[in-house]
């Protein structure tokens, strides 16, 4: 009798290619999922004592749909999963630049913290006046598909905005529509 060998796939059948035209494609419930997905993983970097388990229960999410969403940033170590270091999952994020707000399409997670620590400093700027997170993204930018994006750290630009109702703090991704 010949022995029946297993064929390692590198996607599981209905694990989706998660691109920047996969991301586009998500709508309504599928695209929260991926939003609590890039949530979990967010929160075991932040806290490398939280397992990507604890995460996921955090979040509203399972282990299972985050290997499904992002099966490049969830690994397994021997009988232990772990979130890697970085990743290349596409996201659509809010930032606000010189001109107005903007939505940054990257590919890049170092690229995706930094925007996240920027609207950060934004939001404590705009709740208690203290302009000092700012200063660290003076005369900065991010690089993502090709175009430079300025970080806006002039107090009366972003008191002009804000004013506007042109800054969102709700959520820092932005909607596939929006996008």
């Amino acid at each position: 009798m010949a022995k029946k060998t297993k064929k390692r796939l590198s996607h599981r059948a209905g694990t989706p290619k998660v691109t920047r035209r996969f991301l586009d494609a998500l709508t309504g419930t599928k695209e929260d999922t991926y939003r609590r997905v890039l949530d979990a993983i967010a929160l075991s970097r932040r806290d490398r004592k939280t397992s990507p388990t604890k995460a996921a229960r955090a979040t509203s999410t399972t282990l299972k749909t985050m290997r499904k969403y992002a099966p490049s940033a969830v690994e397994l170590h021997g009988s232990r999963y772990l979130i890697t270091p970085s990743d290349r999952l596409p996201r659509h994020m809010r930032m606000l630049t010189p001109h107005g707000e903007t939505v940054v399409r990257t590919t890049s997670s170092r690229t995706a913290t930094r925007i996240a620590d920027y609207n950060n400093a934004i939001r404590t700027y705009v709740m208690t006046g203290d302009p000092s997170g700012l200063a660290s993204f003076k005369d900065k930018t991010v690089r993502s598909g090709g175009q430079v994006y300025a970080f806006a750290t002039d107090r009366r630009t972003i008191d002009r905005y804000v004013r506007a109702g042109a800054v969102h703090f709700v959520d820092i991704y932005a909607r596939g529509a929006a996008a």
